[in-house]
């Protein structure tokens, strides 16, 4: 068993590791390791920040396109009436219902398997803020001025139900205002920087006094008895957002209440130099409070918040991840102990879907951002074809994919039975981010992170460049990025060589590249680019199975690329020996395989499959 001292070691030793190829370059060689003496942080790569980046046809659009069509439907009078309720305002609308300030208790179609989660009220999610965070961003990266006008709507008429000393509730007992606060000032500071809304900051102003005033300080750490902290606060995600309202303000207010929430006690785990570990706590909160510690960095400049988020990545990427980027059966963050594997055999609630997925993209986005590395993409690929791209749609009467059941013994998809619970809030917003995290820039060029058949444009030097991508990846294995700049340019074109193709190439104009493609890593052309120049990008994709953990070495999926696949209906296979190769061929439709020699039991893309679908995803080799 490894002892204390020892983990503290090598977490010292991994996370030094880990930074060493940037701090080398960068003004961070100047502030000794450990010494928490604040210095400017360095930013490596920008993201879009949903300007400029526009989706083609294709998987992702159309559940954009579909997102954007459920949430825009949704009637104001409905979204408002509590609200309007509470402060005795004319309420007219029907109640949404579920979380939504309804009744969340389990129905008679809650499976056994999951928690039967049961609140005195259905208000202790509000995911009001969330919806107008998700309307912001996606209206902004899509130019959709009617999503725009709604969401500035719903905050006008929210606004006339907060009460003079800044009381903005659904109810006049929330159950969790931290969480709520949390969330609703992350709606109003997208508005007012992705919205345009300038009288969100007046809004953003009054709520965060009510808050400086009236928030419990307690900030009790969590606990594996309580994994969310007293009454599921989770004060801990706080300081994102503050600092976020402090960097688009200026107020030294948003900055001054963001320092009380930092979450040192857990961060530390994750630079080497706490002795404690995060077993059992709650997955996608404390995965989400990773990027408060990124934003502490931005603000700060102190290097140990650097090391939290690249040492709580290896952490996660070691101990937690499923083959779909999925982490957090029953919600619990696993001990490094076989849990993981073991949580296979009964855990239907596998993974939080739309929560999860929605942590992991922010928490990516910042790691590319501080350290310029192209590996962290490899978990966004992963979570959005498996994770929120494979999720059920959103549908009426607050219809929302929750779990993904990766169970050895079969699983189904299905709906939350409860209306409108907090995966509702991240779903929009996690669809939005498509157009945030397929590509980066810097001075030097662009950064293409993912493959997804888009158009992005953005000034170089003077010029502006128009990079269209097309594909149909991950159903096949290339993309053509065409570049028309105004006039010819000269910049750097970097695409990441995902961590699982060892095979990468590239071309320019149809001849081949000597760029050398290395898994993990960017390869970057580097020219003066003219109108109509064509980059095509190979990946070869091969099966291959994927073990679950190291005590489970033969619990295994199956995986192409960075696609997981599922055997329909039939219980899967089992073979004793040899490669995925020798057991499974492909079926002619991109991505279908069948087993040799049966006659039934495709294996797909998780993405693919309807609600209701009965599949198995992993499954354990013969000995």
């Amino acid at each position: 068993m490894t002892s204390h001292s020892d983990r503290r070691t090598f977490m010292k030793q991994a996370v030094g590791t880990a930074l060493a190829p940037y701090l080398a370059s960068t003004r961070l060689t100047s502030v000794t390791m450990g010494s928490g003496d604040p210095s400017e942080p360095t930013v490596f790569l920008e993201p879009f920040d949903y300007s400029g980046v526009r989706l083609s046809d294709g998987m992702l659009k159309k559940q954009c396109d579909a997102a954007r069509d459920f949430y825009f439907g949704l009637s104001d009078d409905d979204i408002l009436k509590g609200f309007r309720h509470r402060a005795g305002l004319a309420s007219p609308g029907t109640q949404l219902g579920g979380w939504y300030g309804g009744d969340p208790q389990p129905t008679k179609d809650w499976p056994e398997e999951w928690p039967r989660f049961v609140f005195s009220r259905g208000d202790m999610f509000n995911t009001f803020g969330q919806w107008l965070s998700g309307m912001a961003r996606m209206s902004r990266a899509t130019g959709d001025v009617p999503l725009r006008t709604k969401a500035t709507g719903l905050m006008q008429e929210w606004a006339k139900t907060i009460e003079p000393d800044g009381y903005f509730f659904y109810s006049r007992n929330p159950i969790a205002p931290h969480y709520t606060y949390e969330k609703t000032i992350c709606g109003l500071i997208d508005l007012y920087h992705y919205g345009d809304e300038k009288g969100a900051l007046p809004i953003l102003d009054r709520i965060t006094d009510w808050a400086v005033g009236n928030l419990d300080r307690a900030r009790v750490n969590p606990s594996p008895e309580a994994a969310s902290g007293v009454g599921g606060c989770e004060w801990y995600t706080l300081c994102e957002n503050l600092y976020r309202a402090y960097q688009i303000t200026g107020n030294a207010k948003y900055r001054h209440f963001g320092d009380l929430w930092r979450y040192d006690r857990y961060w530390s785990m994750f630079d080497g130099s706490s002795e404690l570990t995060p077993d059992h706590l709650h997955a996608y909160s404390h995965c989400n409070t990773l990027s408060s510690a990124a934003m502490t960095y931005q603000v700060t400049g102190d290097p140990r918040y650097l090391r939290t988020i690249v040492g709580a990545y290896d952490w996660f990427t070691r101990t937690q991840f499923y083959a779909t980027g999925g982490y957090g059966p029953g919600e619990q963050l696993m001990p490094a102990d076989g849990s993981l594997g073991k949580s296979l055999e009964t855990n239907a609630d596998t993974f939080e879907t739309p929560c999860g997925s929605w942590a992991c993209f922010k928490l990516g986005k910042y790691l590319m951002q501080f350290t310029g590395e192209a590996r962290y993409g490899d978990w966004m690929e992963r979570i959005l074809y498996n994770g929120i791209g494979a999720a059920l749609p959103m549908q009426g009467g607050g219809k929302t994919f929750y779990y993904s059941d990766y169970r050895i013994g079969g699983g189904r998809k299905v709906y939350f039975p409860a209306a409108f619970p907090c995966c509702s809030g991240t779903y929009i917003q996690a669809v939005a981010d498509y157009h945030n995290i397929i590509y980066f820039k810097n001075r030097e060029g662009l950064y293409v992170n993912l493959f997804v058949p888009s158009t992005v444009t953005w000034e170089h030097e003077d010029a502006e460049v128009n990079v269209i991508q097309e594909t149909s990846y991950p159903e096949s294995d290339s993309a053509v990025l065409t570049v028309h700049p105004s006039r010819s340019a000269s910049f750097g074109l970097s695409i990441r060589i995902p961590a699982w193709c060892d095979s990468a190439s590239l071309s320019v104009n149809g001849s081949r590249n000597d760029t050398t493609c290395q898994p993990g890593r960017w390869a970057t052309i580097q020219r003066r680019w003219s109108a109509g120049d064509r980059v095509t990008v190979h990946l070869p994709m091969h099966l291959q199975l994927s073990a679950i953990d190291q005590q489970h070495s033969r619990r295994v999926a199956v995986t192409y690329g960075p696609v997981v696949l599922v055997r329909l209906h039939e219980p899967a296979l089992a073979p004793g020996g040899g490669t995925v190769s020798d057991w499974v061929k492909s079926g002619g439709r991109p991505l279908e395989f069948h087993p040799l020699n049966q006659p039934t039991g495709s294996f797909v893309p998780f993405y693919r499959l309807p609600e209701d679908a009965n599949y198995t995803m992993y499954f354990d080799l013969q000995a």
